[in-house]
């Protein structure tokens, strides 16, 4: 069967100066196109999909579109939260306890004093920077603790973080290796540190020492699991907290109205989320040949599940192009749904109202001294640089 999208799919090019720019340039060429498309301007090729619909479709089937292969465009071998079933059943039980409403409201104590620590460094400072500054330690600090791996040298792993997601969606992603080596030693160290240490009952002992069949998991399976919580527990937190404020800063000024009251947190958040996701898309691998909207998929392919282009489908959204803190909160898609639902979205969505709660308090009057720089990897949107000043 023929792929009515291609011609359209040429238009895109997710990699292009005005795409890395501004996502809403490729959910507007999604939409002038077929609901299927196809994505040749990668290797390997993929398919991209970008309806709410079909996004939702495929994430409330995965059996049929997996995620053991990589959730990014390049095939990888299969391990840790990311992995299918029965093997992420596994892992995701191991953990999620620690990610529950339950426990991560006890977090908030020291969420708050972190974020009060972090605003002392800044205080009568004429600009600083409210991504290195604010919303990269504070996440890296508390992901940290909750695994028991010492804060002694934050930007270390953040940097370590950064390789990861870069890798992720990087046509090369050997070029990181020999870093993302080294942030896998380094784990595995306090592994076997901490294994033995039966007084330990942080996250990552309790990984160490757990057990599948009879046996310990292996080193391997334990460095898995603890990067990608690691990386997920701060990179995305991170971009929401800068989404967020770089668009209550900017135009219309609304951090006005939120100091003062006349904004809801939560339909903030959740409208962040929803316009400037953190992961722009995700991918799975068809676990055999499918067929949408009249294109057939070959089994074994990768498939884009935009979640920005179908957090913005005016079937399901009004006004979808708007950002719009007072819209009634509907179920986006950013956070995933289903079995790969993220298991950190309680924590991110608490991180996020401390900072806006921490801000408010301490800096009213903060302004926007431009929009800063882009993160790096095209799957990712979130700022990297996000300068600031206190204001009068």
């Amino acid at each position: 069967m023929s792929n009515p999208g291609t011609q359209q799919a040429a238009q895109l090019n997710f990699l292009s100066p005005e795409e890395m720019a501004d996502p809403g340039v490729s959910i507007q060429r999604l939409y002038a196109g077929d609901r299927c498309q196809y994505y040749e301007l990668f290797d390997p090729p993929f398919y991209v999909l970008s309806r709410y619909e079909d996004v939702n479709h495929v994430l409330m089937n995965p059996t049929r579109f997996l995620s053991g292969s990589g959730q990014g465009p390049n095939f990888i071998e299969p391990g840790g939260i990311v992995s299918d079933a029965p093997m992420h059943t596994f892992y995701r039980q191991l953990v999620q306890n620690d990610f529950k409403p339950g426990s991560i409201s006890k977090l908030q104590p020291r969420l708050e004093a972190i974020a009060e620590e972090l605003l002392d460094a800044v205080e009568g400072k004429e600009t600083w920077d409210l991504h290195d500054d604010f919303s990269f330690p504070l996440p890296v600090i508390i992901i940290c603790e909750i695994f028991g791996i010492p804060t002694d040298d934050i930007a270390q792993f953040k940097m370590w973080s950064d390789y990861s997601v870069a890798a992720l969606s990087s046509p090369d992603p050997t070029q990181y290796a020999s870093e993302l080596q080294r942030m896998q030693d380094y784990i595995v160290s306090l592994v076997r540190d901490k294994r033995p240490d039966m007084r330990d009952n942080s996250l990552m002992a309790r990984i160490a020492r757990a057990r599948q069949d009879g046996a310990t998991i292996s080193d391997e399976d334990a460095v898995r699991i603890v990067t990608q919580l690691f990386v997920a527990g701060n990179e995305t937190t991170t971009s929401l907290m800068t989404n967020l404020m770089m668009r209550l800063l900017g135009d219309g000024y609304r951090w006005a109205d939120f100091c003062a009251g006349k904004i809801d947190v939560d339909k903030a958040i959740n409208e962040s989320l929803r316009y400037d996701p953190p992961l722009l898309a995700m991918f799975r691998t068809t676990a055999a040949e499918e067929d949408i909207a009249g294109v057939t998929i070959p089994a074994n392919t990768k498939v884009m599940i935009h979640y920005a282009a179908a957090n913005r489908d005016p079937k399901v959204f009004e006004n979808p192009h708007d950002f719009d803190v007072d819209r009634p909160v509907r179920k986006m898609l950013s956070f995933a749904l289903g079995l790969h639902f993220c298991v950190g979205a309680e924590l991110a969505k608490l991180e996020a109202k401390v900072m806006l709660a921490a801000l408010s308090k301490r800096q009213p009057n903060l302004q926007m001294i431009n929009e800063g720089d882009r993160v790096g990897p095209f799957l990712f949107w979130g700022r990297s640089k996000l300068p600031v000043k206190p204001g009068n």
